[in-house]
């Protein structure tokens, strides 16, 4: 009898409100539109089924209790991927990850307005936020358990977060080729750039602290940090110069993690049980699968926008290696984007030119930056920037590792830009590149089509001839004369007596001036690659 009474007063209830709610649609009936087609089937519901209770709205999520009991003897764990100063991913689900000794308490965490709850489980816990947008302005991230644990984070802002990963040339730092700088630049830690560097020597030198993945940073001196003098400086150059040119034309906050290991293979890069169903071996000191283990398995979780990547030198060692190379990134890429469950794009950075002195130790660069040409064609959202016309001065001491990294990391973000956020045309952000190469009917040209020409093909050559390409079998090829013919085509005059089977442009180990000479209309210089000729 009660459930009655209880029905029709809510029935009643019900009806005046939606007669209230027809007047205000009367008044307003663009907005009352909506709610006039969506409440109703809830209430009629409610009227047809008088002997049940009224219906209440599902919750989305289900809020544990939150009541703290203390307990010295509990532990509450995050890794260093977090912390003060840190830069959260923007405009995406963000988590935030961590150990607990306690399975069953309740973790909460606070950030903004958001708060977000979980339950402990074979000691790990997944704080899970709804996205953010960019702000600039420093906030605070508060994680606690009911068992009377907290850890706060200032000075935490939200933005983009990008991966710098590679070898020496990814990792080596400001202070390094301060030698080659016109002068070092001055760093504001107010800016809006944040950065968390790491270095594989302390894997090297703690050789039992990787042997399995990492929960947390083995080395105690990796921390995000402000973009101050000191930091700024010590941070990868590449990473630094490209994450400041992207936070100043977007306009949002950037954090850069470097993950590069100076002189690694991609083997070295890669997990172990990847690295062996290659059946690659590797010799790095730190140990197998240390780099990755203790080095990139820590942010596996993390939130992050996309990845810049210059590596390769080491496998130019080999020219079995070499010539297998785009079959060893692209796997390392798809593994990667599968434990992050992020399709992240790879922004990848064809070779440098090196010096003749180191061009005898790595005697197959030219054919990894085919490979790289490959791998960028058979990777999606990927882009590949060329940086081999920006190599070490003559006289700068070390050939291996160009100072030009500001120059270079300003082009990685504009083509970062067109490519990944629309922001710039393709079409003179990225570097010119071979759609097609044709030969011709009579058999004594080949015509290759370029996309990228910023409105035309250019030569820095004196006459207008266009130098760098040849032509041959894949191991074996003569250089050849070409010339643009149009906006977009480079026709290309075969040899006598060779057959035409590959096309290749920049097919040296040490490209000098004058040796190539291809350039879209902004003077982006022409990727190096190898193509079949059809």
């Amino acid at each position: 009898m009660m459930k009655k009474i209880v029905s029709a007063l809510t029935a009643a209830l019900i009806i005046i409100a939606s007669v209230a709610g027809c007047a205000q649609n009367a008044a307003d009936p663009v907005t009352g539109t909506d709610d006039t087609l969506t409440e109703p089937v809830t209430d009629t519901e409610s009227e047809t089924e008088p002997e049940t209770e009224p219906e209440t709205e599902p919750q989305t999520e289900t809020v544990p209790e939150f009541n703290v009991v203390p307990d010295e003897d509990a532990v509450l764990e995050l890794p260093r991927v977090f912390g003060s100063h840190m830069v959260l991913q923007r405009d995406a689900e963000f988590r935030v990850f961590g150990r607990s000794n306690r399975d069953g308490a309740v973790v909460r965490g606070t950030f903004k307005d958001q708060t977000a709850y979980a339950v402990v489980s074979d000691g790990a816990f997944t704080l899970v936020f709804k996205p953010e947008p960019a702000c600039a302005e420093p906030d605070t991230l508060t994680v606690e358990d009911d068992r009377g644990n907290s850890v706060t984070y200032e000075d935490v802002l939200v933005g983009d977060v990008w991966l710098i990963g590679g070898q020496s040339n990814a990792q080596v730092e400001i202070s390094y080729i301060r030698a080659g700088l016109s002068s070092v630049p001055e760093f504001d830690e107010n800016d809006p750039v944040r950065l968390l560097m790491q270095s594989v020597n302390y894997y090297v030198a703690h050789k039992d602290e990787a042997t399995e993945p990492l929960f947390d940073f083995g080395d105690p001196a990796c921390k995000w940090k402000r973009q101050d003098q000191a930091a700024a400086t010590s941070f990868s150059a590449l990473g630094l110069f490209f994450a400041r040119s992207l936070s100043e034309k977007l306009g949002v906050p950037v954090g850069a993690i470097c993950v590069a290991a100076n002189g690694a293979q991609i083997q070295e890069l890669m997990p172990g049980e990847l690295a062996e169903s290659f059946k690659l071996r590797t010799s790095y000191g730190a140990g197998v699968a240390h780099i990755f283990n203790g080095m990139m398995n820590p942010l596996i979780g993390l939130s992050f926008k996309g990845m810049v990547f210059f590596q390769g030198e080491s496998e130019a060692l080999s020219e079995s290696v070499a010539n297998k190379y785009s079959k060893y990134l692209r796997a390392y890429i798809e593994d990667l984007r599968k434990r992050t469950g992020i399709m992240f794009p790879l922004c990848n950075i064809q070779l440098s030119s090196y010096g003749d002195h180191d061009s005898k130790t790595f005697k197959f660069i030219h054919n990894v930056r085919n490979q790289q040409f490959d791998a960028y064609r058979l990777i999606p959202d990927s882009i590949l920037v060329t940086s081999y016309d920006l190599r070490s001065p003559d006289k700068y001491g070390d050939q291996m590792h160009s100072p030009r990294k500001q120059e270079l990391g300003e082009r990685v973000c504009d083509a970062v830009l067109a490519a990944f956020y629309g922001v710039g045309d393709t079409e003179t952000a990225l570097c010119p590149e071979p759609v097609s190469a044709k030969l011709s009917d009579d058999g004594s040209t080949v015509t290759v089509k370029f996309k990228n020409v910023a409105g035309g093909l250019t030569s820095t050559g004196e006459d207008g001839s266009v130098n760098g390409f040849s032509i041959g079998s894949k191991t074996k090829k003569v250089n050849a004369e070409a010339k643009i013919v149009s906006a977009d085509t480079v026709t290309v005059k075969i040899p006598d007596g060779v057959k035409a089977t590959f096309i290749t442009y920049g097919n040296y180990l040490v490209i000098k001036d004058g040796l190539v000479s291809l350039c879209g209309g902004t003077g982006l210089p022409a990727l190096a690659f190898c193509i079949s000729v059809e």
